[in-house]
C-alpha cells in the first residue's frame, strides 16, 4: 500500500509570494486549499493519471517562489507492532521492564512510522545474509521472511539457475558443501535471525527491526577454515552480481551480510585476502557487519579479524545492556571499533518455535545489520535510483547514516569509533532528511589521460531522473568559471594549464534549476613532486599505516623505510596508502616517499619519523624489586637466545640488573626459541641452577605459570632449554627474569630476602612480543661437516613463524630430486655425507601441516670445518659498517690473511679478494652489491676463518 495519497501535493510558498495566485497560473490543478488561515502552505490536487507526481515536484522545486514540495503522506499513530512478547523487547521499547534505563533503546518506534522494510523505493526486495551456524526455517515467526532461490528447484540435484550450487533453494552450507542451512536448526542463526526480521505485527511471537524482509542463510559451523569465509562471502556476492548484471531477473538484491564470528588476536597482514573481500563486496553496494570478541580486551593491541579491516564498507559492532552500559565481556577498541548496539539479554525468536532472552556481541550486531536493510527501504525516490547507478555510494550513505546519527554514550567514548549506541529512529530520520527531488551526480573524480598531455579525464555516476549535467571550472583564485554543457561520463577536458590548481563542478538539472556536487580542487597533471598530506601512524601488532593525498601526475608511489641504520627497506604502491607489517615494537622507524611519474621520479623525501606503538609494561611499569642475593662467588655472564637477544655481563653490583630492551629481533606468538644461559665465577665453579619467567599478560607480575623453564647447569657448563610462546601473549616489550642460584633456586619471580641470603645473580630483560607473519623461512642457514664423523651438521635460527618444526630438502646442484628431512628443532645431522662440497640446501617452517618459504643455501668448498679455528673477532676490524661505497678490512700482525669473501644471504660469494703484499689490510668496493645483509669472511692461510655481518647501503 502507497503511503502516501496520489493526486495530492504540500507546497510552502516563500514569504511574500500570493500563493491563490501561483496557484490560479497552473492549469494542471483540479483543486486546492490553504491549510492554515494566513499560512503560506497549501494542499494542491491533480489527476495523478495525467501529470506525474514526481515530475511536478521536480517542476515546482525548481520555482524560486516555492519554498518546499512534498507528497502528502498517510500518516498513522506511532506504529506499535501487536506481537504479544512486543513488550519483552527492551530493545525497542526500554520502559525500565527487566530492571533497565528507560529510554535506552533504538527509538525504534518512529523509523517505523517511515517504513517497516521490505523494498527499496525502486521496488528492489531487500536481502540481508546471514553468515551463521543454521536456522529454524519452519519457525512460524521466520520463515515467511526466508530468502527462497526460486530459479532453483528444490531436491531435484541440479543446479537449475547455474550458478555453481546444487538444490540451493534456501541458501547454502559452506561447512559441508551443500544445501543443508538448517544444520540441526541453528541454535545461535535462529536468535540471529529474529533480531534482524522476525515477521512483524503478524499478531505472533516477536518482532525484528524489519517487519518485512528476506534473509538469506549461509552456513558454516562456527570453525571454519579460511577458505570457507571467502566461499560464504563469495555465495552472497555472486548472488548480487547476478542480480545486477540481469536487472533482478536472477540472483538476489543482498545489501548486507552479518557475521558473529572471527579470528582473535589476528592483524590484518596475515589475512590481506579475506579483508580484501570486503572492498569487493563494497564496490557492489553490500555492507558487511561483523561482531567483535565476548572479551574485555583492546582490540586495537591485541588484534582481531575481521575487526582490525581497514575497509569503508565493514561496519564493527560491541554490546551494550539494558541500562546503556557497555558490557564488560565485550571488546572495544577506539581505531577498530565503530558503534554499539543492544545484545544482553535481548529476547528474539529461539529453535522450534520458541523464544527467549540471548547474550553476547553476536546478538548486537544483527540490529546494526537490520537497520541497515530499513534504511534501504525508506521511501526516497532518488535515494532508489541511487542504488542503481551508484551502488557503493549508496552504501556509504547508508553507513555514514548509521554513523552519523549514534546517540553519544560516556561508556562509549574511548572504545568505539563514532563513541555511541545505535539509534534506528536516528538513523531514518536522518535518511529521510538527506532525501532531495534531484540528487546530483556522485562518484566524480578526476585521472590524467596516461600521455603527456595535461588534460583531465572526469567521470561520474547518475541518477534517471537528471535531464542534463554541466561541467565548470575555473582555476583557484578566479572568479570566472568556464562552463560546457551537457557533457557525458567519461568526459575529456582539454587545454589545462600543466601543475596549476583548478576547482571544477557538475551541475545537474531535473527542472530549471541545478543541484550541485561538491567543488573538487585538482592540480593538472605536470607536477611530480612529493604528494601532499603524507603522514605516517602507527597501528598495533608491530604495524604501520602511511597514506597520503593522490598526485594526478603519479603512476606509482615508493616507500622505503628503516630504524636506526639498517639498510633501507622499500615497498611500492599504485594506491594513496600502504601499510608495512612485521616491525619492531617500541622502535624509532624512519620513512620516506618517493613519487614514481611516466617519465621520471622524484628523490626520496618527507622524512616522518615515528614510533611504533607496543612499548608495553617492560619499560614502563614497576616490577617487584630482587632483594637478598649476594654474587660475590658466581654469576651469569651471558644470556643467549638466538636470533633475539646475545648478551654477555659481569659481576652486577647488588646481584640484579635489568638490562631493558637489548634484542635484536623479535619473538611471534607461537614461536619456539632455544635459550642458552651461562654462568661465571670466582673460582673453579658449582652447580648453578636457573629459572626464567616471562611476563606473557603484561600485568607487570610473575605468576607461577609464566615460569617457562627450570634446568641447572653443572660445573662449568652452560643451562639450555626452550621457550614456546603461548598463542595468546600480550604483544609488545615485556618483562623477563633470569634468576640463577646456587645448587637450587628456592624463590619465586619476586626474590626477597636480607643480607645476601641467596647465592647468585637476577638479571631482567625485555623481550618483544609480535604476532607471527605468515610462515617465513630461517633467516639464516649454515653448515658445518665433521671429518671424523663424516657427517654434516645443518643449523638455523629461530624462524618468524609458530611451532618449532621445519622441513629440510637437500641435493646435489646436478641433481633434480631433493632429499627431504621434517625436523622439530633447529638442526639436523646428515649422516655419511658431505655437503660441503656442491650441494644446494632449503630449509621452511611448516605451519599447520604445510611447509613455507624456502631460505635456500648453496654450500661449496667454504663450508665451515669442525677442524678449522676461527679467527676471532676481536682480531679484526671491518669499518665503515654499514658501508655504502666501500669497506676497508684491517688485522692484528699474528694473522697471515690469505684473503677476504663477500656472501650474499642466500650463500653465493658475492666477492673474493687476495692479500696484496705485506699489508694489513683490504679495501674493497661494495657500491655495485645490491643493499642488504652480508656476510663478509677472513681467510688465513691455514684455512682458518673468521666472518661478521656486513651491512651494504
Amino acid at each position: 500500500m502507497l503511503d502516501y495519497a496520489q493526486g495530492e501535493l504540500i507546497v510552502q510558498f516563500q514569504p511574500g509570494v500570493d500563493g491563490k495566485a501561483w496557484v490560479v497560473g497552473h492549469s494542471e490543478l483540479t483543486g486546492w486549499k490553504r491549510l492554515e488561515v494566513g499560512s503560506s502552505t497549501w494542499l494542491l490536487s491533480f489527476n495523478w493519471a495525467r501529470h506525474s507526481e514526481t515530475e511536478l515536484r521536480r517542476q515546482y522545486a525548481a520555482d524560486p517562489r516555492v519554498a518546499h514540495v512534498q507528497l502528502n503522506h498517510r500518516l498513522t499513530s506511532r506504529r506499535r507492532p501487536n506481537d504479544p512478547r512486543y513488550g519483552q523487547q527492551w530493545q525497542f521499547w526500554n520502559t525500565g521492564q527487566i530492571g533497565g534505563q528507560p529510554g535506552a533503546d533504538y527509538h525504534i518506534e518512529s523509523a517505523w512510522d517511515i517504513t517497516t522494510g521490505g523494498v527499496t523505493a525502486s521496488g528492489d526486495t531487500i536481502v540481508i545474509a546471514s553468515i551463521d551456524n543454521g536456522i529454524d526455517l519452519e519457525h512460524n515467526d521466520l520463515r515467511g521472511n526466508v530468502w527462497i532461490n526460486h530459479d532453483e528447484i528444490p531436491d531435484n540435484h541440479r543446479d537449475d539457475d547455474r550458478n555453481g550450487y546444487v538444490d540451493d533453494r534456501y541458501g547454502w552450507n559452506t561447512a559441508l558443501d551443500n544445501n543443508d542451512v538448517m544444520a540441526g536448526k541453528g541454535d545461535h542463526g535462529t536468535p540471529v535471525m529474529g533480531q534482524m526480521a522476525a515477521i512483524g505485527n503478524n499478531g505472533l511471537g516477536v518482532t525484528g527491526i524489519n517487519w518485512r524482509i528476506k534473509v538469506m542463510h549461509i552456513t558454516n559451523d562456527f570453525d571454519p577454515l579460511e577458505s570457507e569465509v571467502l566461499q560464504a562471502y563469495g555465495y552472497a556476492l555472486e548472488a548480487r552480481r547476478r542480480y545486477d548484471a540481469t536487472g533482478g531477473r536472477e540472483g538476489a538484491y543482498v545489501v548486507a551480510t552479518n557475521a558473529s564470528w572471527g579470528r582473535n588476536r589476528a592483524f590484518p597482514s596475515q589475512s590481506p585476502i579475506w579483508c580484501a573481500l570486503y572492498d569487493t563486496l563494497g564496490a557492489y553496494g553490500i555492507l558487511s557487519v561483523a561482531a567483535v570478541p565476548n572479551s574485555d580486551v583492546n582490540v586495537d593491541e591485541v588484534g582481531d579479524l575481521p575487526s582490525l579491516c581497514d575497509s569503508e564498507f565493514l561496519i564493527t559492532v560491541t554490546n551494550l545492556d539494558t541500562r546503556d552500559g557497555k558490557v564488560k565481556d565485550a571488546a572495544g577498541g577506539l581505531l577498530s571499533v565503530d558503534l554499539a548496539a543492544f545484545g544482553e539479554g535481548v529476547v528474539t525468536t529461539l529453535p522450534n518455535n520458541q523464544y527467549g532472552a540471548v547474550y553476547g556481541t553476536s546478538y548486537a550486531t544483527p540490529a546494526v545489520t537490520g537497520t541497515i536493510g530499513l534504511l534501504y527501504a525508506s521511501p526516497c525516490v532518488t535515494f532508489g535510483e541511487l542504488t542503481g547507478s551508484d551502488p557503493p555510494e549508496a552504501a556509504r550513505r547508508i553507513r555514514d547514516a548509521v554513523f552519523a546519527s549514534t546517540r553519544p554514550l560516556p561508556t562509549l567514548t574511548d572504545v568505539t569509533r563514532t563513541g555511541g549506541a545505535l539509534d534506528v529512529g536516528a538513523a531514518v530520520q536522518l535518511v529521510q532528511e538527506a532525501c532531495t527531488d534531484c540528487l546530483p551526480p556522485t562518484s566524480f573524480t578526476a585521472s590524467p589521460p596516461g600521455d603527456a598531455s595535461t588534460d583531465l579525464i572526469f567521470t561520474w555516476k547518475r541518477i534517471a531522473s537528471i535531464g542534463q549535467v554541466d561541467l565548470r571550472y575555473r582555476r583557484v583564485n578566479s572568479v570566472a568559471w568556464d562552463t560546457l554543457s551537457d557533457v557525458e561520463s567519461p568526459f575529456r577536458l582539454p587545454g589545462l594549464l600543466a601543475c596549476q590548481n583548478y576547482q571544477f563542478q557538475l551541475l545537474a538539472f531535473c527542472g530549471d534549476a541545478p543541484s550541485r556536487t561538491d567543488i573538487i580542487t585538482i592540480e593538472s597533471p605536470g607536477c611530480c613532486r612529493l604528494p601532499d598530506g603524507f603522514t605516517v601512524l602507527p597501528q598495533p601488532g608491530g604495524q604501520i599505516r602511511a597514506s597520503w593525498e593522490p598526485l594526478l601526475s603519479a603512476v606509482s608511489y615508493t616507500l622505503r623505510y628503516r630504524t636506526g641504520d639498517d639498510p633501507w627497506q622499500e615497498v611500492s604502491t599504485t594506491e594513496q596508502n600502504v601499510e608495512i607489517s612485521g616491525l619492531r615494537n617500541c622502535r624509532n622507524y624512519q620513512f620516506e616517499l618517493r613519487t614514481n611519474c611516466l617519465d621520471r621520479s622524484t628523490d626520496f623525501q618527507g622524512r616522518r619519523q615515528v614510533k611504533t606503538l607496543g612499548c608495553g609494561v617492560c619499560l614502563d611499569s614497576d616490577y617487584c624489586p630482587v632483594t637478598g642475593f649476594g654474587n660475590e662467588q658466581e654469576w651469569i655472564s651471558r644470556v643467549s637466545i638466538p636470533p633475539i637477544l646475545d648478551n654477555e655481563s659481569g659481576r652486577e653490583n647488588g646481584a640484579y640488573f635489568n638490562f631493558g630492551d637489548l634484542t635484536t629481533g623479535s619473538m611471534v606468538a607461537g614461536g619456539v626459541y632455544p635459550i642458552e644461559l651461562k654462568p661465571d665465577y670466582r673460582g673453579s665453579g658449582f652447580t648453578q641452577d636457573f629459572h626464567v619467567y616471562i611476563d606473557w599478560n603484561q600485568d607487570a607480575q610473575f605468576a607461577p605459570d609464566e615460569l617457562v623453564m627450570q634446568q641447572t647447569a653443572s660445573r662449568g657448563g652452560v643451562a639450555r632449554g626452550k621457550i614456546t610462546v603461548p598463542v595468546t601473549a600480550s604483544y609488545g616489550l615485556t618483562r623477563m627474569r633470569i634468576i640463577m642460584q646456587f645448587t637450587t633456586v628456592r624463590v619465586n619471580g619476586c626474590p626477597g630476602g636480607n643480607n645476601q641470603q641467596y647465592s647468585g645473580e637476577v638479571e631482567d630483560y625485555c623481550l618483544d612480543i609480535t604476532p607471527a607473519r605468515g610462515c617465513p623461512p630461517p633467516d639464516a642457514v649454515t653448515a658445518t661437516f665433521d671429518v671424523g664423523a663424516n657427517a654434516t651438521d645443518l643449523s638455523w635460527w629461530a624462524s618468524a613463524a609458530p611451532g618449532d618444526t621445519y622441513l629440510v630438502k637437500y641435493r646435489e646442484r646436478t641433481e633434480e630430486t631433493f632429499t627431504e628431512h621434517k625436523v622439530e628443532g633447529l638442526g639436523l645431522r646428515v649422516d655419511e655425507l658431505n655437503l660441503c662440497t656442491s650441494y644446494e640446501v632449503q630449509v621452511a617452517s611448516v605451519c599447520e601441516g604445510s611447509a613455507g618459504t624456502f631460505r635456500s643455501v648453496f654450500l661449496g668448498d667454504d663450508c665451515t670445518s669442525s677442524r678449522e679455528v676461527r679467527i676471532p673477532v676481536s682480531a679484526w676490524s671491518a669499518v665503515p659498517n654499514p658501508a655504502s661505497d666501500r669497506v676497508t678490512v684491517s688485522w692484528t700482525d699474528d694473522i697471515p690473511v690469505d684473503a677476504l669473501e663477500i656472501y650474499t644471504a642466500d650463500g653465493r660469494r658475492a666477492v673474493r679478494r687476495e692479500r696484496e703484499g705485506p699489508l694489513r689490510e683490504l679495501t674493497i668496493p661494495v657500491d655495485h652489491l645490491p643493499p642488504g645483509l652480508y656476510l663478509l669472511v677472513l681467510i688465513d692461510t691455514s684455512g682458518n676463518r673468521g666472518g661478521r655481518r656486513l651491512v651494504v647501503r
